[in-house]
């Protein structure tokens, strides 16, 4: 590596990425045990934090659209003043009451906050970098940050919990957006200027954008195909946690693994569910280098497949090795087709609007997560929760079935999207599947 480039990266990328690392280990502390305290500890029914669950990771992925537009016209500094502002609310408020009516208030700021910083700070590494210098190593900080995060907000959240009270994780989580929210008041430093302000795209713009992108049929059909993908991996976060706490015995595990490091109580549902987040950190170059040659849509294809039949293990067993490996199987089928879809969303752009349609290929996530989290709360409610409080054994295949479901339409789907709809594969490649 060329250390000389780091060297050139100006201050204020590193405070957007320290914030990018703060703010996502504020968010997957909290995402990750979310279902465990609404559903066991406040007694909220699994259908209806379902439903929640779906509109705040719908908005989270829905808002930036026009946040990014808005700070692009009023600058990246205010914009994370009132980003950081909304999230520390949010998770104090989520922290401080019972009434579920404000813990919806509560969410719905996590989802507007945390759906400015997405742009923003993307934004800014952009603009504080050059392309095809410094660019390309301002934007592998950036993901490292945002796994970094993700690895160490489980792991947070689990020691906070588990030596005090509960809330108390949410509070930490708040914790780090202030600190956050200090820093884009002293260290950071305004990446646009005024003129370029002046420039930005109007609300007007931006929605021109969004009917330029629906008008393309194609296009939409494969964002509603994916969607299930995200759907399942939406559920990952919002119901694995919970049903682990309820189901698979970690004692055993961890016991293991202290008498190899003595690292005391520590192997908490929130931390097992992240090993997703470490095989991807560990293992994403060598998956993307062994499926290189593969045809965009065969990699998109074959890495929902062994998503979709991930779910079978968890199904079969809630031990624990049967719940580590379904994880192992998903995190490949993951590393497999998540990248490449967005790869196919570049490929089958007009050449002149790859940017714009890249820019809204995340409306995939945002359809996945409005019905999986209904769809899933549903499940778990009439399978899981149901049966148990009338002394009856919990059904787990029937719901991971119904999680399946969403992995075998999309998988069906873009085996029928590649041998009808898909456009001709550029000179060199194959579309087949």
């Amino acid at each position: 590596m060329d250390f000389s480039l780091v060297e050139q990266l100006p201050g204020t990328l590193y405070s957007a990425v320290v914030m990018e690392l703060f703010e996502r280990l504020a968010y997957y502390g909290m995402v990750l045990v979310l279902g465990i305290y609404l559903v066991q500890h406040l007694g909220i029914r699994a259908d209806l934090y379902g439903a929640v669950y779906g509109l705040f990771t719908f908005a989270l992925y829905l808002l930036p659209v026009l946040a990014g537009a808005l700070a692009d016209r009023f600058g990246y500094k205010p914009a994370l003043v009132v980003a950081f502002s909304t999230l520390t609310a949010g998770y104090l408020l989520l922290g401080t009451t019972k009434s579920f009516g404000l813990i919806c208030v509560a969410l719905g700021l996590i989802a507007v906050g945390g759906s400015i910083i997405k742009p923003t700070i993307s934004g800014t590494v952009t603009r504080t970098t050059e392309e095809g210098t410094t660019r390309p190593v301002g934007f592998g900080l950036y993901y490292m940050m945002i796994n970094a995060g993700g690895l160490i907000g489980p792991i947070v959240a689990a020691q906070v919990r588990n030596r005090t009270e509960f809330r108390y994780v949410f509070w930490v989580s708040a914790a780090a957006c202030l600190l956050m929210l200090l820093q884009a008041l002293t260290l950071y430093r305004e990446p646009v200027s005024a003129a370029e302000r002046s420039a930005g795209k109007h609300m007007g713009q931006v929605f021109a954008e969004i009917f330029l992108v629906l008008g393309n049929w194609r296009f939409v059909l494969l964002l509603v195909i994916f969607s299930g993908f995200w759907g399942m991996i939406n559920v990952l976060f919002g119901f694995m946690p919970l049903y682990v706490e309820s189901f698979t015995n970690l004692a055993h595990l961890e016991g293991a693994i202290n008498s190899v490091i003595p690292l005391g109580h520590w192997l908490n549902p929130e931390v097992f569910i992240s090993l997703d987040a470490l095989l991807i950190v560990l293992l994403q170059a060598a998956i993307s280098y062994l499926t290189r040659r593969w045809p965009t849509l065969r990699a998109m294809l074959v890495g929902t497949l062994v998503a979709t039949v991930s779910w079978v293990l968890p199904a079969v067993s809630p031990a624990a090795t049967f719940v580590a490996l379904g994880i192992l199987v998903w995190s490949v089928g993951e590393m497999t087709c998540s990248a490449r879809f967005f790869e196919f969303c570049g490929t089958i752009a007009p050449a002149d609007q790859v940017a714009v349609y890249l820019g809204y290929s995340f409306f995939a996530i945002c359809l996945g997560n409005v019905y999986s989290g209904p769809w899933a709360g549903f499940l778990y409610e009439r399978y899981i929760e149901q049966p148990v409080k009338v002394g009856a054994a919990a059904m787990p295949v029937p719901f991971f079935a119904g999680v399946m479901a969403m992995g075998v339409l999309a998988v069906i789907g873009l085996a029928l999207y590649g041998r009808f709809v898909a456009p001709p594969a550029p000179q060199g490649e194959s579309t087949a599947t």
